[in-house]
């Protein structure tokens, strides 16, 4: 019988190998199209390998259709070591990254791995492939002994988590992959020292508001309806007004309240002696449950009705994005004390159940009735110009992993 030491040891003597099959991975882009990109067709070719090489034999591919990249599929991964009982053991990781950004912007080329200090440098690293790498050699540490286990292992390797996840895990979840009685791991959130499992998220609303006026030069602005004052007004009133209206705290959030935050604004006129006629712009609302989305979205139109009267500029308001945050996933189940169990025995801490503001896969799971937990050590580099993963990270998070799948799946296996 081997001993959990053991187990974590085999996990040591990967780190060069973990190091490798992640710079691969960087080297091949997986942007979905809304980036501009082709998705994770290539890289997904890449991963399928590694897959097979860390000795699943029951490997599943599951092409979603997606008219909008050159070879019209978006691929997602599924293996399985299938036990006793057909009751799994998953952990999801994404394949997909957002674009690069400003090339120029990055020390290092976004799609040239460099390993420095003890970090692997490039796009994605940290988001997600830190995670699918760590689980991917997990698994094959226990692939190795040959034993089947009692529960079953998967992993499934998804696409499109980056921009709502309809072509990858809302996909898999149709399509029946997952039971209810399932245990669901999603590494796609974290703190430096691991010490937190996200267990619930925010509603996530993308507002686009277009406010249309009348043109007219700036010297007589008596004779148009200037559209980037009236968005200016709205936005100032709406900000305040959302941030009263749904102020509550619960500090088991992060943050502990409702944001509401405008971001994305498109370009108007082209001179500065124009006045705009037409002026968008996006607010990103990421909402406590507690509140009913419906109701802020209705809010969101009132408040603009309320300057179409104003003002006499018109206002349309749609959503760019909107998931409802499912039910909190709780942190007294056998799940997620088995991963609390598994962090304390390999980095030596205590984790604290918390909330975001959304979102990763995990909320599809718990929509769904199947509860899911968020857990990775990351210095939360996602999205940012010269993301990185630390490889002590990558290693001692594929030891939580092995150590997950011991208890659950394999839980007379080790000494």
């Amino acid at each position: 019988m081997p001993s959990l030491s053991d187990l974590l040891a085999t996990i040591d003597s990967y780190r060069d190998d973990m190091i490798g099959a992640l710079g691969e991975i960087i080297r091949i882009p997986a942007i979905g199209p809304e980036g501009n990109g082709d998705g994770e067709f290539e890289r997904a070719r890449f991963v399928r390998e590694l897959v097979a090489e860390c000795g699943f034999e029951d490997i599943e591919m599951y092409d979603a259709l997606d008219e909008r990249v050159r070879l019209r599929l978006r691929p997602n991964i599924v293996a399985k070591k299938k036990g006793s009982s057909e009751q799994t053991v998953w952990i999801v990781s994404h394949m997909d990254t957002v674009p690069p950004g400003e090339l120029d912007a990055w020390t290092t080329p976004p799609f040239s791995p460099k390993v420095a200090d003890g970090k692997l440098y490039g796009l994605g690293s940290e988001d997600n492939g830190q995670a699918l790498v760590a689980s991917l050699f997990a698994a094959k540490a226990l692939n190795k002994l040959g034993v089947k286990p009692e529960r079953a292992m998967g992993l499934a390797l998804v696409a499109d988590e980056e921009v709502g996840s309809e072509k990858g895990i809302q996909f898999l979840i149709r399509e029946g992959v997952f039971g209810k009685s399932d245990f669901v791991y999603v590494p796609d959130h974290g703190e430096p020292k691991g010490d937190v499992v996200m267990v619930a998220e925010k509603h996530i609303i993308w507002l686009k508001v277009q406010i249309k006026g009348k043109q007219t030069h700036a010297s007589t602005p008596e004779r148009g309806i200037n559209a980037a004052r009236v968005a200016n007004q709205f936005t100032a009133y709406f900000l305040e007004h959302m941030e009263s209206k749904y102020g509550a705290i619960e500090p088991m959030f992060l943050p502990p309240k409702s944001t509401f935050e405008p971001t994305k604004r498109l370009p108007s006129v082209g001179s500065v002696n124009q006045i705009p006629a037409e002026d968008t712009l996006y607010i990103d609302c990421r909402v406590l449950p507690r509140y009913d989305a419906d109701e802020v979205i209705e809010t969101a139109k009132t408040i603009a009705r309320m300057f179409e009267d104003r003002s006499g500029a018109r206002f349309s308001i749609s959503l760019e994005q909107f998931t409802r945050s499912g039910p909190v996933s709780d942190p007294e189940s056998v799940g997620y004390l088995s991963l609390a169990k598994a962090v304390k025995q390999v980095r030596g801490v205590d984790v604290t159940p918390r909330g975001i503001g959304g979102g990763t896969c995990a909320n599809w799971f718990r929509l769904a009735g199947i509860p899911a937990y968020v857990w990775e050590t990351i210095d939360d580099m996602a999205h940012n110009v010269d993301e990185y993963a630390v490889v002590d990270n990558i290693v001692s998070d594929s030891k939580v992993f092995a150590t997950l799948f011991a208890d659950l799946c394999y839980p007379n296996a080790f000494k």
